[in-house]
């Protein structure tokens, strides 16, 4: 040990000094008070041997000061003193003295005594250096979890949940929470939304939800389907993470223009459509394993659909919720939840009351998670944003174009018609192309209307009079999955073109089928039939193009869309 004898009379201190450098230990000496403190900020002993008379500062001050300056470090001190009374004693205990020799000092007590201290240092050496290392976790840790948050709240994108039929609420369960809630809107104005629950709890199932959020925003914004973006996720999960990290999850896609809606739940409590009084109409049990057990090739997503139903709300949640347990062992249960749903104008205030007084003084074991999803009689976000757009007449033929920056094809056979997702798929090619992405609202519109109606009613030759009526969507999406499955010939031929005409650049865009086509003469003529059939969609792609046009038997048409705009969507 390094230790600092200080003592006035040069005889004691230079006897104390050959008593210690015989035990072994480094020994740096002051012989008063003044220099005591000096010498011991320079050399930063380990043990301080303190006289306690000495002309100026005595040992009992000297002391004091000392600590003050080792603070936070401990530094034991021994007295040393020729007056061997219960007040010097005490005081010295008082200063902050570790201990107590009196004069003459005996080696062997004195080498004990260092001993006996040297031990405590050790333990405080250890006790600090453990402080030290977990204080520095502590903040490495924080700093971690600041990051960690960061890129869970970034990657999130909570804004989607602002959306006018969407109410929620999620609450962690610790920190970080490894329920996951997303939502947006697709280019044809469809609405999604997700919930996802991880196994486990805090940051562990908290990053099992990272590849979520990121394809799910990603693909609604392409316009993907949701059994197109469903096997995506799970292909994610199950490359991304460890085994036995899974996702249970579920998805919710609202298409108030197409009058239905669209539902999956994979490894989550049974979902609920209710009506406005909270009768439940539609239930959606877990049909299949949640995301990241099965590999990509074995998970097939099994979805349910169900005609639009305004005034109706679908329901969601985590198992946080109903498994919510109180101090009594209680589960919140469905019985309670559904009980809450009376009132629907306030039925998410409801439920978080219910649950609230229920738990009490307890706090939830897991995240809770829930989303009550509206179905309105007409939804304020719909596609009224092209209401100003005039309706181009149906023409016999295209303008020449000055020149050509670049052409692309397509020919898609039956296998590929059936395995791929063709609008995003193709908008995804045309938007690597300067100048194209920033249409891409509108061009979906337009290629999932052409595209459509060259698969459904050209190849599947499907009447869209089937639309009609109570159920009539459900009933043909049955019937297209029907026909697309048995489908054996035919194909859709697709070219994009980047045109210029007069210092003006447009996308010419031409999509032929080899179905049997349509009478598009009448669309012009305002048909009432024909605008049952086909009026929607089709007025919307005149709305949006600057040409179109019909030929062959109607199996073939090209329209023409001016890049100059400026996409207001």
């Amino acid at each position: 040990m390094r230790i600092l004898a200080v003592d006035d009379t040069r005889a004691n201190l230079v006897l104390l000094q050959a008593m210690l450098k015989r035990s072994g230990h480094e020994v740096v000496t002051a012989e008063n008070g003044e220099d005591a403190l000096q010498v011991f900020e320079e050399q930063q002993p380990d043990l301080v041997l303190m006289d306690v008379m000495m002309p100026g500062m005595d040992g009992f001050e000297a002391a004091q000061k000392l600590q003050e300056m080792s603070a936070p470090r401990w530094v034991p001190i021994i007295f040393i003193s020729a007056a061997a009374t219960e007040e010097y004693y005490i005081k010295g205990h008082q200063s902050g003295g570790a201990d107590y020799l009196f004069k003459p000092i005996n080696q062997v007590i004195l080498n004990t005594k260092i001993e006996s201290i040297k031990r405590i240092v050790d333990m405080q050496n250890t006790l600090h250096s453990q402080n030290t290392a977990l204080q520095e976790y502590v903040e490495k840790d924080e700093a971690e979890r600041r990051i960690s948050r960061h890129i869970m709240e970034h990657m999130a994108e909570s804004k989607g949940l602002e959306d006018p039929l969407i109410s929620s609420m999620i609450t962690p369960a610790e920190q970080f929470s490894g329920d996951v809630l997303c939502a947006a809107r697709s280019p044809s104005n469809r609405l999604y939304l997700l919930i996802g629950d991880a196994v486990g709890h805090g940051l562990a199932a908290a990053i099992n939800t990272l590849p979520i959020s990121g394809t799910f925003y990603s693909m609604v914004y392409k316009g993907f389907e949701l059994q197109t973006i469903a096997k995506e996720l799970n292909r994610r999960i199950k490359e991304a993470m460890p085994t036995g990290c899974f996702v249970a999850c579920g998805i919710v896609m609202i298409d108030p223009g197409e009058s239905y809606a669209e539902v999956w739940n994979a490894g989550l409590p049974t979902f609920y459509c209710v009506d406005s009084h909270g009768h439940v109409s539609d239930t959606f049990e877990s049909t299949q394993l949640p995301l990241g057990v099965l590999t990509a090739d074995q998970y097939e997503v099994k979805s349910e659909i169900i005609p639009y139903r305004p005034g109706h709300q679908i329901i969601l949640f985590s198992d946080g919720l109903i498994e919510a347990e109180n101090s009594d062992g209680e589960f919140f249960g469905i019985e309670r939840l559904l009980g809450c749903l009376h009132n629907p104008e306030n039925r998410l205030d409801d439920i978080r009351f219910a649950l609230e007084e229920f738990m009490g003084e307890e706090n939830p074991h897991d995240d809770v998670t829930l989303a009550l999803v509206d179905m309105p009689a007409q939804d304020s976000s719909g596609m009224e944003i092209f209401s100003d757009h005039q309706q181009t007449e149906i023409l016999t033929s295209v303008a020449e174009a000055d020149g050509l920056d670049w052409r692309v094809n397509f020919h898609l056979g039956v296998s590929e018609v059936k395995a791929l997702d063709l609008t995003p798929m193709i908008l995804g090619a045309l938007g690597q192309f300067k100048g194209v992405e920033q249409h891409n609202q509108k061009l979906f519109l337009i290629m999932a209307e052409l595209l459509n109606n060259a698969l459904d009613h050209g190849l599947l030759k499907l009447d869209s009079s089937l639309k009609s009526g109570p159920d009539a969507f459900e009933k043909y999406l049955s019937e297209r999955q029907d026909r697309l499955e048995t489908l054996e010939s035919g194909f859709i031929e697709i070219t994009a073109s980047k045109l210029r005409l007069h210092d003006e650049s447009f996308l010419r865009i031409t999509i032929e089928d080899t179905g049997e086509g349509f009478n598009y003469e009448t669309i012009n003529q305002g048909d009432a039939g024909q605008s049952a059939m086909h009026g929607r969609g089709i007025k919307l792609v005149k709305q949006l193009c600057r040409a179109v046009v019909y030929e062959n038997r109607g199996n073939k048409v090209t329209v023409d869309y001016d890049l100059n705009t400026v996409n207001k969507s």
